[in-house]
C-alpha cells in the first residue's frame, strides 16, 4: 500500500512543473511555500496593494464587489481590524446601496459585502438597501428567453458571470431574513441559465448565447476562463448559505463535483489555467483571475468534504504556486486578464481588482486547510426551535459533551467551524461555578428557521484561527471615580463605586449608547467625561440615572411601599471577559431599611450580540424583613408615563431623554419571569417585584437599545422585546 501524499512531496513533485513562465516572469518575490505565516504574508501584501491602489471603477460596480468578496475573505483569515474597517467605510459611503441598474446581476454583486456586515452587526439600515432592490428583482416574472439581444442582460441572468454576482446575494438575503422567496428565485433563474449555457457535454458554461457557434482556432468551443470561474467559486458562495436539509442543495452540488473533474482535467502543467480553457495555446499567458477561482473552488471543495483531498490537492498546490509567481515585489497581482467577452491576451505588468478577490478567496481557504489538517475534529448539531431567523445566537454545549467528542480539546486549543459558511465562530470556554474545572463551550452562529445545523468542534494543533477583535469588556475603572464598566459589541453599561459615594450616588445602572460594533469604553475614558458626554461619533453617555435605579438597578420595597434605592458598590471581581460572555460580581454595603440590615451580592453576565445582562442577586439580612421585597426597576421622566411595551414576562420604557439634543431615544427593558404586570406606584419607577421576600437569589433581564443607531421605533422596540423574551426562554438546542 503506497503512503498517502503529504502537503511536503506535493509541492516537491510540482516544484519542477513551475517553470515553464520564468522568460516572462521575475523572479518570485514570495515564498510559495504551504505554511500559514508565508500565506498570510503574501495575502497581505496583496489586499494592502490594492487598498493602496484604488480601482477606477465605483465601489458598487460588479468589478469591486468581487474585490470585497476577497478582502471579507481576508478579514477572516487575519482577524485584522484594519480590513473590517475598510470594508465597512466602502458600504457605508454607498449608504448599503446596490448598484444603480435594479435588474442587471452584477450591480447585485455589492450586496453580499452589505449583507456581511449585516449578518454580524444586524442594524436596520446595513440590511434595508439591498433587501429592497433584491425583492424588487425577485418579486416579478423572468419570463423570457437569454437569447443574447435586446439587452438581455440587464433583466436575466444571460451571461454565465451573473452566477456569481446574483445568487449568492439572494441565499446571504435568505440567510438574514428567512424569507424563502430568495432561495426559490435563487433556483428558479439559476437553473434557468444552467439549462441554457451550461454544455453537458463539455461541462463548461459558455459566456453567452453569441458562444455557442463559434469555435476556436483547433475547433474546439469557446469556453473563457474567468466565466466559468465565475460560476464554479459562485456555487462555492450559494452554497455557504444554503442550509444543509435544503431539496435542491444536492443539485448544486453535483454541478460543482463536475465543473471540478473537468477543470482538473484541462489544468496546465504550470498550474494555470489560460484565458481559453479548451485551447490554451492560442493564449498562452498564465491569466490569474480564472485560476484563482478555480483554486478556490478546489481547495474550498476539499476543505467543505465535496472534492476528495488525494485527487485535488495536487492541483491546489500547483495553482498556488503560479499565483504566488504572479505577484509583483510590492504586491501588486499582474496577469489579470482585462475586462472583455472574450478570452484575450493578458501580461505580467495588467492587473485588476477582480482577480485580487478571487486570489485572497484561496489564500483565506488554505490557511483554513492548514487548521483542519492540524485538527482532531467532530460535528456537532444544533437547532433553531423558531419560525423566525435567529441571528448571532449564543450555543451553550456541555464541556463533557465537547470531550467525549473531541477527546483532545482543552480550553487553549478549541475551535468552532460552521460547516455551512465554513468560517470559524467566536468561542469560549466557561467555568460556571469557577471551581476551575472548564463547564460549557459557548459559541455564536446564526440559524434560520427551524433550521438543524451543522458545527465542526476542532482541538488544534500549533495553528489555530485568527479571530476578530474581542468586543467585550468588564473593569474597574479607578481612574474615573471607581466606575466598573461592561459593554460587548451592542451597548455598555456602568455602576458607580466607592469613590462616588461621596457624592450622593446610588446604586443605579448607566447606559453608555454604541453606534459602533467594537469597544469604546477605554477609548471613552481615556479622553475623559467631555468626550462622551456628547455625541462623538461612536455614541454618547447621554442617560442620567442620579439617584434613580437607573436601568436594571435593584432595590427594594418596604412594608409601607417606600422604595430604597440599593448604595453604590463596595467591592468587585471580574471572572470572564469574552469574547463571547462576560462575567463579574458586585458586592454592596449593607443598606438600613428600619431596623433590617440587607447586604447584596450581584453576579451579572452580558452576552455578546446582545442589548441586556443577566442579573443573580442574594441577600444577607440581619433583623426581620418581614414586608420587604426586592425590586428592579426602570427610571423614568414623567411621573404620568407608563410602560411603552410590555407582557406578562417584560417591560419597556421608551425614553426621551436625548431627543432634546436630536439623539432619539433609549429604550429601556426588564425581562423577568414572574409573570405579573409592572407596578406604577412609585413616581419615578417603573418597578418590577421580583419576590415576596429576601429569603431566596432572584434573577433577571435588564437591558437598553438606542433607537437612533438600530433604527427602531416604538413599535421596533416592542417587536425586539417579544423577541429577546422569547429566545431566553427557548434557547438554541444541542443535539
Amino acid at each position: 500500500m503506497k503512503p498517502p501524499k503529504t502537503l511536503t512531496t506535493i509541492i516537491a513533485a510540482t516544484c519542477t512543473s513551475i517553470t515553464a513562465w520564468a522568460e516572462i516572469t521575475p523572479q518570485p518575490a514570495f515564498s510559495d511555500e504551504l505554511q500559514p505565516e508565508t500565506i498570510v504574508k503574501v495575502a497581505s501584501a496583496v489586499a494592502d496593494w490594492q487598498l493602496a491602489n484604488p480601482y477606477e471603477r465605483a465601489d458598487w460596480d460588479w468589478t469591486e464587489g468581487a474585490l470585497w468578496t476577497g478582502l471579507l475573505a481576508h478579514a477572516q483569515t487575519t482577524g485584522a481590524q484594519k480590513y473590517r474597517e475598510a470594508l465597512l467605510k466602502v458600504s457605508a459611503d454607498l449608504n448599503y446601496q446596490l448598484g444603480p441598474r435594479p435588474h442587471f446581476g452584477d450591480d447585485h454583486c455589492v450586496g453580499q459585502l452589505h449583507l456581511w456586515h449585516y449578518l454580524r452587526d444586524e442594524l436596520t439600515h446595513q440590511l434595508e438597501p439591498t433587501r429592497r432592490g433584491m425583492l424588487r428583482f425577485a418579486d416579478r416574472p423572468h419570463d423570457e428567453s437569454l437569447l443574447w439581444v435586446n439587452h438581455i442582460h440587464m433583466r436575466e441572468w444571460a451571461w454565465c458571470d451573473a452566477l456569481y454576482m446574483s445568487p449568492p446575494t439572494l441565499t446571504m438575503l435568505y440567510a438574514a431574513t428567512g424569507n424563502e422567496l430568495y432561495l426559490e428565485k435563487l433556483d428558479e433563474l439559476w437553473w434557468k441559465t444552467s439549462d441554457y449555457l451550461y454544455d453537458k457535454e463539455s461541462q463548461l458554461y459558455f459566456r453567452d448565447s453569441k458562444y455557442f457557434e463559434p469555435r476556436e482556432k483547433n475547433g474546439e468551443k469557446v469556453f473563457w476562463s474567468r466565466g466559468n470561474g465565475w460560476v464554479f467559486a459562485g456555487l462555492c458562495h450559494v452554497l455557504q448559505y444554503l442550509p444543509h436539509d435544503h431539496p435542491t442543495r444536492p443539485k448544486y452540488i453535483e454541478q460543482f463535483k463536475q465543473m471540478a473533474a473537468k477543470l482538473k482535467a484541462i489544468q496546465q502543467a504550470d498550474g494555470s489555467w489560460r484565458a481559453s480553457l479548451l485551447d490554451p495555446a492560442s493564449y498562452p499567458s498564465p491569466e490569474s483571475s480564472g485560476t484563482a477561482f478555480f483554486t478556490y473552488g478546489f481547495i474550498w471543495g476539499v476543505n467543505n468534504g465535496f472534492l476528495d483531498e488525494k485527487t485535488y490537492l495536487p492541483a491546489v498546490v500547483k495553482g498556488w504556486k503560479r499565483l504566488v509567481q504572479n505577484v509583483h515585489p510590492d504586491g501588486k497581482l499582474g496577469f489579470v486578464q482585462p475586462i472583455g467577452q472574450d478570452p484575450r491576451t493578458v501580461s505580467y505588468e495588467q492587473t485588476a481588482v477582480y482577480g485580487v478577490g478571487g486570489f485572497l478567496q484561496v489564500a483565506h481557504e488554505l490557511h483554513k486547510h492548514l487548521i483542519l489538517k492540524q485538527s482532531s475534529t467532530a460535528k456537532l448539531q444544533a437547532q433553531n426551535p423558531d419560525k423566525d431567523v435567529r441571528l448571532n445566537e449564543v450555543v451553550s454545549v456541555p464541556w463533557k459533551k465537547i470531550t467525549t467528542l473531541v477527546p483532545k480539546a482543552n480550553a487553549e486549543n478549541i475551535a468552532v467551524r460552521d460547516s455551512v459558511s465554513s468560517y470559524f465562530l467566536p468561542c469560549q470556554v466557561v467555568d460556571n461555578n469557577q471551581d476551575g474545572s472548564p463547564d460549557a463551550l459557548l459559541f455564536i452562529s446564526d440559524f434560520t428557521p427551524n433550521e438543524k445545523r451543522t458545527f465542526q468542534i476542532l482541538a488544534c494543533g500549533k495553528l489555530k484561527p485568527r479571530l476578530e477583535q474581542n468586543p467585550m469588556l468588564a473593569r474597574f475603572v479607578p481612574e474615573r471615580k471607581d466606575d466598573f464598566v461592561w459593554e460587548n459589541d451592542r451597548i455598555a453599561y456602568r455602576a458607580y463605586g466607592p469613590a462616588l459615594a461621596a457624592e450622593n450616588a446610588r446604586g443605579g445602572i448607566d447606559v453608555w449608547t454604541k453606534s459602533v460594533r467594537r469597544p469604546v469604553a477605554n477609548e471613552w475614558y481615556a479622553k475623559g467625561d467631555a468626550h462622551y458626554h456628547t455625541d462623538n461619533g461612536t455614541g454618547l453617555d447621554g442617560y442620567k440615572v442620579g439617584s434613580s435605579l437607573g436601568c436594571g438597578g435593584v432595590g427594594y420595597l418596604d412594608s409601607k411601599g417606600k422604595l430604597h434605592t440599593s448604595p453604590v458598590f463596595a467591592k468587585q471581581t471580574t471572572i470572564e471577559q469574552g469574547p463571547v460572555r462576560l462575567k463579574f460580581k458586585l458586592t454592596y454595603p449593607a443598606i438600613q431599611i428600619g431596623e433590617t440590615e440587607i447586604t447584596e451580592t450581584r453576579t451579572i453576565t452580558m452576552l455578546r450580540g446582545q442589548h441586556h445582562f443577566e442579573v443573580n442577586s442574594s441577600f444577607q439580612i440581619k433583623g426581620d424583613a418581614k414586608g420587604i421585597r426586592p425590586v428592579t426597576g426602570l427610571a423614568r421622566r414623567s411621573p404620568k408615563q407608563k410602560a411603552s411595551a410590555y407582557s406578562g414576562h417584560f417591560f419597556g420604557y421608551w425614553d426621551p431623554i436625548m431627543e432634546k439634543e436630536n439623539h432619539g431615544h433609549i429604550g429601556t427593558f426588564i425581562i423577568h419571569s414572574t409573570g405579573k404586570s409592572p407596578s406604577y406606584k412609585n413616581k419615578n419607577h417603573i418597578l418590577q417585584i421580583l419576590a415576596k421576600d429576601l429569603n431566596k437569589p432572584v434573577s433577571f433581564h435588564a437591558g437598553a437599545i438606542w433607537g437612533k443607531a438600530e433604527g427602531l421605533d416604538p413599535a421596533g422596540f416592542e417587536r425586539h422585546l417579544f423577541h429577546q423574551a422569547h429566545a431566553i426562554t427557548h434557547p438554541i438546542l444541542v443535539q
